[in-house]
């Protein structure tokens, strides 16, 4: 699982790794970058699971370009199986790029109005940048949580034009 929120990134937490090195040092020194480089700086998690992990803190500003991740995703593609990317809740341009290059999207989203939105914008922006790739996977998240809002997920799939895999 490769961590793409650099600011607040929560992957790591997540899976109880205290790291010291992550994306941010693949970032940093693209000119070292390589497979055995990036190896190193993944956090093993299990046999089948390792991390690149963001940052745990606030000392930069990730400013990134548009290509900024090509290499990391390219590289992660070199030496492991399968790559799940986990994007910011924030528009990029690097996000918009990676989200129009990788080979699956899933969006994970709550049954409400913001989401509903949010989604749509994506799926919408998805159509235009990627019309002959796979219509993104959406999984809806905190679905019958009592005294919220809530769309249900029929009425979620008929406005996004897409049936949700999963509603947790």
């Amino acid at each position: 699982i490769a961590d793409l929120d650099l600011a607040f990134g929560t992957v790591a937490l997540n899976f109880n790794q205290e790291t010291s090195q992550g994306i941010a040092d693949a970032l940093n020194s693209p000119e070292r970058l390589d497979a055995q480089y990036l190896d190193g700086l993944l956090a093993r998690c299990g046999e089948h699971l390792s991390i690149l992990a963001s940052p745990a803190n606030l000392d930069r500003v990730y400013d990134l370009d548009a290509y900024a991740f090509d290499l990391v995703i390219e590289t992660l593609a070199s030496i492991v199986p399968w790559t799940i990317i986990d994007l910011p809740h924030y528009w990029s341009a690097w996000g918009k790029r990676v989200l129009s290059t990788v080979d699956e999207v899933v969006i994970v989203a709550c049954p409400d109005l913001p989401s509903l939105r949010n989604v749509k914008n994506i799926v919408d922006s998805l159509e235009i940048a990627r019309p002959n790739d796979k219509t993104p996977h959406i999984v809806l998240n905190m679905v019958g949580v009592p005294r919220r809002p809530e769309i249900t997920v029929s009425e979620f799939a008929k406005a996004v034009g897409i049936e949700p895999v999963a509603a947790i």
